[in-house]
């Protein structure tokens, strides 16, 4: 239902029952907030979205305040601006000054409201924070001198990822936001997956940059620099720049890649079909024997940390397949994919990804032999934009090239896996043609339209009938195990989870934004590019069969194609 309030001399038609910042913001009325997240109970902690209501002594907090029939609201009254200048003076009183050495400078939420408000020099003086810096971790970096103690980190990590890395200490002027007994990110609960990244407004939290040892890398006549592109990652800069599958995204950066140094460039979508294939495998044996039922997903490196943190009884149900990062890393540092006559240690692997946590997963014990590292290094969507200028490339004007052989061709499923539910239509997909072959009859798997993230759907493949489902963000993946274990069910057998909401696409490794429908923008540019690849599903990939029976059968390579996990003692 429909009411009438008034704002700024103008009567604006309002739903009853929103919240007043709500009602503004529909009505194209712009109102600054720094704690306020879409989707979160507002707490008003920032108090920058006041406004004066008639009638009421205070200003009041428009993410808060309902609507009320006949209000009388002014958004932009002298007494409101100054109090919002006053706000933003007090941040930045004692906030550190090195905005032109910041990861966030031209995109920091800070400058803009500084800039809005007309703030031109420095009203208030106060002793600068001192907090230590903490690059522990093998994924994210704070910095707490430039928290404004939003408390958005504190409620991602809470609510949303159930972990509760960092929460706020202490009390009065002396709050700040730190992770348990002050320890290190790197021996606290974090799962690495990013979250906290893409809500910071500010440079207190940003990811640990692989550029520089890259670029160190690529100078070095010592190293062959390998790189190993991902479709997800293709997906994501496509959209960001608003690249057309017309136009080629994977064969531009392929190009780009090149001009800056990189002696091979790969497809890793190509590990992405073997992955898939591995998956499917293992679904059936398990399926056949009803054993560790459901398979559990494993890709997602945030969601597979948390496990083993706080799900350790269901790590058995995890599947062992190597992550199509780590299989393609291990296979190139194992001289199974002929680049040359270079030694193991000359060869310098970096992924190309949309995941910060993909950092975390090369570092793992597992992931290290004699101590080389499958993958050396990750560059995020954000890094890989950022590695692009500092080149003097222009992505939309390279001269499109195909990736090098032998890792050249894949299918649709390293796309699919870029969005919730993806993966498990791949690995349906694929499953039916190992049951029923080469004439396997059409899979209609269809994604049901029920709200929330949570989905499940059933399909009939050979005899039985196998049940998939798919959840995104922690707080949904728990929640969904806990039932599937409360009620005992049984049809089941395949369970995707990914960290993030709505899979890789809304990764903590992607381009920072405000907008809550990027992550669709991202599936739909996946989408778009699928349509482009002629191969459908993961087994019609038959670069990967001629792979193996070149160089050694499936059967045979379990140990390298395959891992574990266990049990991790964390501070919580």
């Amino acid at each position: 239902m429909s009411i009438t309030i008034h704002v700024n001399n103008s009567p604006v038609e309002v739903q009853e029952g929103d919240l007043l910042l709500t009602a503004l913001r529909s009505n194209g009325i712009k109102i600054p907030t720094l704690c306020h997240m879409q989707g979160f109970t507002p707490s008003g902690a920032c108090r920058l979205c006041v406004v004066e209501v008639e009638g009421k002594r205070d200003l009041v907090t428009s993410c808060t305040y309902p609507v009320e029939k006949g209000m009388v609201v002014k958004t932009n009254s002298m007494r409101v601006i100054k109090a919002r200048k006053a706000l933003v003076e007090m941040l930045l009183s004692n906030h550190p000054d090195d905005c032109l050495y910041c990861e966030r400078n031209g995109n920091c939420e800070l400058q803009w409201l500084a800039e809005e408000m007309n703030i031109k020099e420095r009203k208030y003086f106060s002793q600068k924070n001192t907090h230590q810096r903490d690059h522990s971790s093998t994924s994210v970096y704070r910095d707490p001198a430039k928290c404004v103690l939003c408390n958005r980190c504190v409620r991602v990590c809470e609510e949303v990822q159930l972990v509760t890395a960092i929460e706020f200490i202490s009390r009065g002027n002396k709050t700040t936001v730190n992770s348990a007994f002050n320890k290190g990110l790197n021996v606290s609960s974090c799962i690495k997956c990013g979250q906290c990244i893409m809500v910071c407004p500010t440079g207190a939290l940003v990811d640990i940059s692989h550029i520089e040892k890259v670029q160190a890398a690529l100078a070095s006549p010592k190293k062959y620099t390998v790189a190993l592109v991902s479709p997800s990652f293709v997906a994501s800069v496509a959209e960001h720049l608003n690249l057309k599958p017309a136009d080629r995204p994977a064969a531009l950066i392929y190009s780009a890649l090149r001009k800056t140094g990189f002696d091979k460039v790969l497809d890793l979508g190509w590990s992405y079909d073997l992955h898939i294939q591995m998956e499917a495998i293992l679904l059936k044996e398990r399926a056949e024997k009803m054993t560790q039922i459901p398979l559990l997903s494993s890709c997602c490196p945030a969601w597979v940390k948390y496990a083993e943190e706080f799900q350790t009884g269901m790590i058995q149900q995890l599947s062992t397949a190597k992550s199509p990062q780590q299989l393609l890393g291990r296979l190139i540092k194992e001289m199974k994919i002929q680049l040359g006559h270079q030694k193991a240690e000359e060869i310098y692997n970096v992924s190309f990804m949309a995941c910060v946590a993909n950092k975390f997963e090369s570092s793992r014990e597992e992931n290290t032999r004699k101590g080389l590292s499958e993958i050396d290094a990750t560059l995020t969507v954000r890094e890989f934009l950022k590695f692009l200028r500092s080149h003097g490339i222009d992505l939309g004007r390279q001269e499109p090239s195909e990736a090098d052989y032998p890792v050249k061709s894949s299918s649709v499923a390293g796309l699919q896996m870029s969005w919730a539910g993806g993966k498990a239509e791949a690995v349906a997909t694929q499953l039916n043609y190992l049951i029923n072959g080469k004439n396997a009859p059409a899979l209609k798997f269809i994604a049901p339209k029920n709200p929330g993230s949570k989905k499940e759907v059933k399909v009939k493949i050979g005899k039985k009938e196998y049940g998939f489902a798919w959840v995104s963000s922690i707080a949904e993946a728990q929640k969904y195990l806990d039932e599937i274990k409360a009620e005992k069910r049984s049809d089941i057998h395949y369970v995707e989870i990914m960290a993030c909401s709505s899979g890789c696409v809304g990764g903590g490794g992607q381009p920072i934004h405000w907008n809550p429908d990027k992550a669709k923008y991202r599936r739909k540019a996946a989408q778009d590019l699928e349509k482009e690849i002629p191969l459908k599903f993961a087994g019609q990939n038959k670069s990967v069969e001629d792979f193996f029976s070149e160089n050694f059968d499936l059967a045979s390579a379990t140990e390298m194609l395959h891992t574990g996990f266990s049990p991790r003692k964390v501070i919580k």
